[in-house]
């Protein structure tokens, strides 16, 4: 037990030694970490948007769409794909408007309203993606599992009992949703949790 007062006594001695920052460079540091965390999202959302773009294009071109047609479905398709890239550019330009009004605070009450509008923009672009796939792919699944042929000839005479198909097809989407979910709270949550940091760190230099 004297051992570690010690130790202590001596890291307080260390501390005293110090420079001490001042509230203005504390806030400059802050807002730098912010604005970069900000900026990696902005990148992230453009990076996620070019790939899912290239894998509709790589899909398209080998003529799985084909497919769609055939079943009635290429009408819908085309409607869900113009949304989902529509939601995609809506959060990157909300992206983008975050960074900038990060980089340009002047003042630390602006950037705490900021970087919590950026976390609430981060979790609604979250939830509407996955929302939004969750309602296209059962929409989809359920179309041709009842309303084409595709069930018909793939279970021949021993039809499927219907109840079979949907907790099924419940299983797959909610691990499939489970697992993008997860990735998202990977990327986003580790930058979104830096942010929150940040914000508690504002909030002391302000009381």
């Amino acid at each position: 037990m004297d051992e570690l007062e010690l130790l202590k006594k001596d890291w307080k001695n260390q501390e005293e030694g110090l420079p001490k920052l001042s509230y203005n460079e504390i806030y400059k540091m802050i807002l730098k970490k912010s604005s970069s965390m900000v900026k990696w999202i902005f990148i992230i959302s453009i990076l996620e948007f070019i790939l899912w773009s290239s894998i509709d294009i790589i899909v398209r071109l080998s003529g799985q769409y084909d497919e769609l047609e055939v079943m009635g479905l290429e009408g819908f398709s085309l409607v869900s794909t113009i949304l989902s890239y529509g939601i995609l550019l809506y959060f990157i330009v909300r992206f983008y408007l975050n960074y900038r009004n990060i980089k340009t605070t002047d003042s630390a009450s602006v950037l705490m309203k900021n970087i919590l509008n950026t976390r609430r923009t981060v979790k609604q672009y979250i939830w509407i993606n996955l929302s939004f796939l969750a309602v296209t792919f059962s929409i989809s699944m359920f179309y041709i599992i009842f309303y084409t042929e595709a069930h018909t000839n793939a279970t021949g005479d021993k039809e499927v009992p219907a109840y079979l198909i949907i907790i099924t097809t419940i299983i797959v989407l909610a691990t499939f949703i489970g697992l993008l979910a997860l990735l998202y709270r990977l990327i986003y949550g580790i930058l979104t949790r830096r942010l929150k940091k940040n914000y508690k760190e504002l909030q002391k230099l302000e009381v």
